[in-house]
């Protein structure tokens, strides 16, 4: 426990005059040492500490690493607080909130890429944990993953991302996608167990028990699966080449409603087959749920489908042949596919206030529907501080990750301390410049052009940077769409089948002929 240092630290009261590499040194070791020795209150002085540091001056590095330790002090405090209580299911909880802002701040940072490869592989792994664990299991795969790309051998990025697979396959109600799972976090597990040298001893605990666990699970398996991943590449991907580029994309690109796809980029996920389980819904009302979930998976496919045509503009569409436009010397890009890139991206955010139009009906929150968003579903009123009661004690795990996905969201009513990304308030303002206003979207190579002395009242951004932005609202938006199905199914489970005057709804496909 280093019990000699942790009291010496506990007596610093100023860190103004060391250096840069001092101070973050001091308030790091203090997290560490505070959260080995149980210490609440010597978080809160590192934390006091903190507050004298000028983040604004410290090199670029050592901003990153400074961020990484507060992410750190309020894991750490979350911890202590309320580690294995009933407020350890909280939705709101300040500490998560600044957890998983100062990782991500730190993923952003300039200075990221200049850390040792360990450190980028603990924010990664970090962000993981704490996306896993509020309930955002989807995108949680994304940051283990990239921690795995840049160190394979990093197993606490491997065991955590098993342990990410093994509670996310419980989750479905498909079996054969829960078997794949389970088999999934299995070999994982054992792949983590290789390299022990990344673990501290609770964590190899915990991993060589959840591997054994699975190991009984699997036993009576075919060989063929216990000895090495399933091969999921049997889907004929069809002859059309246009097709087959387009679904290759979307698997690359993990795009497709089917949780398969997060597994990896197989043939087998190539189709978007995740639906609402069987309902039991009134049998004197239209099932309004799946009418709604329907629209949203076409409106996605859609967005998804505009943004891929988006980036397919070799030479121009026929529908600009005929516009003539007039030069400003700016390099702004006007096309019928940077349109389409700005449909996706509008596509893609209101999906979100659709799906909070959804839930509102489903759950019977009862609020007016001219009100209801994704930002205001949660809360009783305008208030943001007071969550409606019927998430107060709800141990709806993909509810929960809905719940902090409307914290990627920024209104102009919102403290920004409670929100979750940093580029949140950004991405707002493109959605209301695109809608609204006007936006100028300039060649990513950029030429000189005419130097302006006033403002412009038009939003400026870079063909790239746009194509970026949408693709992450993308992700989000197909994130949301699988945690609203299963958040749906956990409350079915609920019902009590017996004693409902109430027809069950599972329902088969569409026809083709319907898709026109």
């Amino acid at each position: 426990m280093n019990a000699g240092l942790f009291e010496e630290l506990l007596g610093i009261e100023s860190v103004v005059d060391r250096s840069h590499q001092e101070q973050v040194d001091i308030i790091g070791s203090l997290f560490d040492l505070s959260y080995d020795n149980g210490s609440v209150n010597g978080i809160e002085h590192a934390f006091k500490l903190s507050d004298q540091v000028e983040t604004s001056k410290l090199p670029e590095e050592l901003f990153t690493v400074f961020q990484y330790d507060l992410s750190n002090g309020w894991s750490y405090l979350r911890k202590l607080k309320y580690g294995y209580t009933e407020e350890d299911w909280n939705f709101q909880t300040e500490e998560l909130t600044k957890e998983i802002f100062c990782l991500r701040t730190a993923l952003l940072s300039p200075g990221f890429q200049n850390v040792p490869v360990e450190r980028q592989c603990q924010i990664y792994t970090n962000l993981g944990n704490s996306f896993s664990y509020i309930g955002r299991f989807v995108e949680a795969q994304d940051y283990w993953n990239n921690a795995i790309d840049i160190l394979p051998s990093f197993s606490m990025a491997i065991g955590n991302k098993a342990n990410g697979l093994y509670f996310y396959g419980r989750l479905l109600y498909d079996n054969i996608h829960v078997n794949l799972f389970l088999l999934f976090a299995y070999h994982h597990f054992k792949d983590a167990l290789r390299f022990p040298e990344y673990l501290h001893d609770e964590a190899l605990h915990g991993m060589q028990q959840h591997h054994d666990w699975l190991h009984n699970y699997v036993k009576d398996f075919p060989e063929e699966y216990t000895r090495a991943l399933p091969n999921l590449d049997n889907f004929d991907m069809g002859d059309d080449q246009e097709l087959r580029s387009y679904r290759q994309w979307c698997l690359d690109n993990k795009m497709y409603i089917n949780p398969l796809n997060d597994l990896g980029a197989y043939t087998d996920a190539c189709h978007d087959c995740l639906n609402l389980p069987t309902l039991i819904l009134r049998a004197n009302r239209p099932p309004v749920v799946l009418d709604l979930f329907n629209q949203i998976k076409q409106e996605f496919a859609t967005a998804r489908y505009s943004y891929y045509y988006s980036s397919l503009g070799l030479a121009p569409h026929i529908s600009d042949v005929d516009v003539i436009l007039v030069e400003t010397m700016q390099a702004v890009r006007y096309s019928f596919y940077v349109e389409q890139l700005k449909i996706a991206f509008r596509m893609a955010y209101s999906i979100l206030d659709k799906i909070a139009f959804l839930l509102n009906d489903y759950l019977e929150l009862q609020i007016d529907s001219f009100s209801v968003s994704f930002k205001s579903l949660w809360y009783s009123g305008r208030n943001a501080a007071t969550l409606r009661p019927f998430f107060t004690n709800s141990k709806n795990w993909a509810l929960r990750g809905l719940y902090w996905l409307s914290k990627d969201l920024y209104e102009k009513r919102d403290d920004f301390d409670t929100v979750l990304d940093p580029a949140a308030k950004e991405i707002a303002l493109i959605r209301n410049f695109i809608e609204h206003k006007g936006i100028k979207v300039l060649s990513d190579i950029q030429f000189s052009g005419v130097g302006f002395k006033e403002a412009d009242i038009s939003f400026t951004i870079s063909r790239g940077d746009l194509q970026g932005k949408t693709l992450n609202l993308l992700k989000l938006a197909r994130a949301a769409v699988m945690y609203t199905a299963l958040a749906i199914a956990h409350e079915e489970d609920k019902k009590d089948r017996t004693s409902l005057k109430a027809i069950p709804i599972g329902g088969s496909a569409i026809p083709l002929y319907m898709k026109t």
